[in-house]
C-alpha cells in the first residue's frame, strides 16, 4: 500500500514506551513521518505529557505493561478528558483480557510486538485519512452553518418532513408572516396558501419533491396571520438521508411584496399621467389646429426658400468648377517657372541659410565677449578691494606693533630710573650715617660750654 506522505504529515503523535532501545528507534523513525511527536517513558510521563498538550495531540501508540500506570490505567484517565482520542497499542501480550480493555476504551488498533513497521505505517495512513476527511466534514459543516445563517437572516426558510408537514421555520418567516412557530410546527405546507393562488402550484410542488425528487421554482401568494399576504420567489428542493431516501423538503423564499407594490404604484401613476395628458391635449385641440395651420404655412414658405437655395447653389458650383479650370492652368504654368529656376533658387536658399548661420555664431561669439569683459572687469575689482584692504590690514599691524615697542621702551626707562633711585637712596643712608658719625666725633671732642652756646644761640 502506498502510503500519503503529506496526509500522515498532519498527524501529531504521542508515543509511550517503557523500554529505551524501542522508544529511541521508533520515535526516531516516526518523526520522519508524522508532524510532530512527543516522547514518554512510561504511563505517569504519558499522561502528563498528554494533559500538557492534548490539543496537538492526535493519535496515541502505547505499551501496555509500563510502570507507575500502565497503558491501560493512562488511557482510562485519558478517556476522562476526551472520548475520541485515536489510540494504538502496542504489547507483547495477547491475552483477551487486554483486548477486552482495549475495546471498551475504543482502541483504534492493538499491534502485537515485536511491531511490523510496514504495518503500523499501514494502520497509521488508514487513521491519518479518517482523521484528515473528519476534518474536512468538520470544515465543511462549519461552513454550511455559516451559510445557513446567511439564508436565515436574509430569506424565509421552511423545512418539512417526508408527508410535507412544517418542521422548521426560521426567524424571518415568523415576523413576516406573523404566526409563532409553535402555530405551524405540525401543518402541511399547503397550509399558506391564500385563496387567490391556484391549487396546482401546490399539486406541482408536491408532485415535484414527492414524486420526481425534483426542485421546484416558482412565484407563489401566501397568507399571513392577519388574513394579509406575502409574494414570494420560490425554490424548494428535496431532503434525504445517506440511504437517498426521501426525508422531506426544504423550502427557501424571497419576499418580493414590497418590490412589486412599488411596481403597482409606479404603474398607476402613469396611468394617472396618461389621462391627465388625454384631457389636456382634448381641452387644448383647437389651438393645437391654429398651430398646425401656422406651421404648414412656415413649411410651405421654407420649401420655396429651398428652390430658391438649390438654384444659388447650382450658380455657385458652375462658377466654382470654372475657377478650378482656371486653377489648373496656372499651376501648369507654375511648374513651369519652378522648374526652370529650381537650381539658382537651391543656390540662394544655401547662400542664405548659411549668411544666417553666420550671423547667428557672430552674435553669439559677441555675448560671449562682452560676457568674458564682464568677468574679466569683476574679478579685477574683485581683487583690487582685496589688495587695498590687506594693506589698510597691514597698516594697522604695523602701528599696533609700534606702539607696543613704545610701551616696552617706557617699561625698561622706568627700570633703569627706578634703578637709580634705589642706589641713590642707599647712598643717602651711607651719607647720613657719616654725618651722625661725624656729629658725635664732634660733640665728644669739642667743648662742651662752647657747645651749649652754640646750641643756645642756636634755640
Amino acid at each position: 500500500m502506498a502510503f500519503d506522505k503529506e496526509v500522515l504529515k498532519r498527524l501529531r503523535a504521542l508515543y509511550v514506551e517503557d523500554d529505551d532501545n524501542i522508544r529511541n528507534e521508533l520515535s526516531s523513525l516516526l518523526s520522519n513521518f508524522f508532524g510532530k511527536i512527543y516522547v514518554a517513558k512510561d504511563g505517569k510521563e504519558g499522561l502528563e505529557t498528554y494533559l500538557e498538550n492534548k490539543e496537538n495531540i492526535d493519535v496515541i501508540i502505547s505499551d501496555i505493561n509500563m510502570p507507575y500506570l500502565t497503558g491501560i490505567e493512562m488511557i482510562k484517565k485519558i478517556r476522562e478528558t476526551n472520548k475520541d482520542v485515536s489510540v494504538i497499542f502496542t504489547t507483547a501480550y495477547s491475552d483477551t483480557a487486554y483486548l477486552a480493555d482495549a475495546i471498551k476504551l475504543k482502541v483504534y488498533e492493538y499491534i502485537v510486538k515485536p511491531i511490523d513497521i510496514r504495518n503500523l505505517l499501514v494502520v497509521l495512513n488508514e487513521l491519518a485519512t479518517i482523521l484528515y476527511q473528519n476534518d474536512l466534514i468538520a470544515k465543511q459543516n462549519i461552513e454550511l452553518e455559516k451559510y445557513k445563517d446567511v439564508i436565515d437572516a436574509n430569506n424565509i426558510v421552511i423545512k418539512t418532513n417526508e408527508n410535507m408537514q412544517i418542521t422548521y421555520v426560521n426567524e424571518l418567516f415568523c415576523k413576516t408572516t406573523g404566526f409563532s412557530k409553535e402555530e405551524l410546527l405540525g401543518k402541511e405546507l399547503n397550509f399558506l396558501k391564500h385563496p387567490d393562488t391556484d391549487p396546482q402550484i401546490y399539486k406541482d410542488i408536491y408532485s415535484s419533491i414527492l414524486n420526481s425528487n425534483k426542485e421546484w421554482k416558482g412565484r407563489i401568494k401566501n397568507i399571513t396571520k392577519e388574513n394579509g399576504y406575502y409574494v414570494s420567489d420560490t425554490y424548494v428542493i428535496t431532503t434525504t438521508n445517506d440511504n437517498g431516501t426521501i426525508t422531506g423538503s426544504f423550502c427557501v423564499q424571497n419576499d418580493i411584496t414590497e418590490e412589486l407594490n412599488k411596481k403597482r404604484e409606479v404603474q398607476l401613476a402613469l396611468m394617472k399621467d396618461k389621462g391627465d395628458i388625454f384631457i389636456k391635449s382634448k381641452a387644448g385641440s383647437a389651438e393645437q389646429t391654429v398651430v398646425i395651420n401656422n406651421l404648414k404655412a412656415d413649411i410651405n414658405e421654407l420649401e420655396r426658400e429651398l428652390v430658391n437655395l438649390r438654384v444659388e447653389r447650382d450658380n455657385y458650383l458652375y462658377k466654382v468648377e470654372k475657377l478650378s479650370k482656371d486653377n489648373k492652368k496656372l499651376r501648369a504654368d507654375l511648374s513651369y517657372y519652378i522648374s526652370s529656376s529650381e537650381k539658382n533658387k537651391s543656390v540662394s536658399n544655401l547662400t542664405l541659410k548659411t549668411n544666417k548661420e553666420n550671423a547667428d555664431l557672430k552674435i553669439k561669439v559677441k555675448k560671449l565677449n562682452a560676457k568674458l569683459e564682464d568677468t574679466i572687469e569683476y574679478y579685477e575689482k574683485k581683487c583690487k578691494q582685496i589688495e587695498v584692504n590687506s594693506q589698510i590690514e597691514i597698516d594697522e599691524l604695523e602701528q599696533e606693533l609700534h606702539d607696543i615697542k613704545s610701551k616696552l621702551g617706557k617699561i625698561e626707562n622706568a627700570e633703569v630710573l627706578t634703578q637709580k633711585i634705589e642706589y641713590w637712596k642707599e647712598k643717602a643712608k651711607s651719607e647720613a650715617k657719616k654725618i651722625e658719625k661725624l656729629e658725635r666725633e664732634i660733640m665728644r671732642s669739642s667743648d662742651k660750654g662752647l657747645i651749649d652756646k652754640l646750641f643756645g644761640m642756636a634755640k
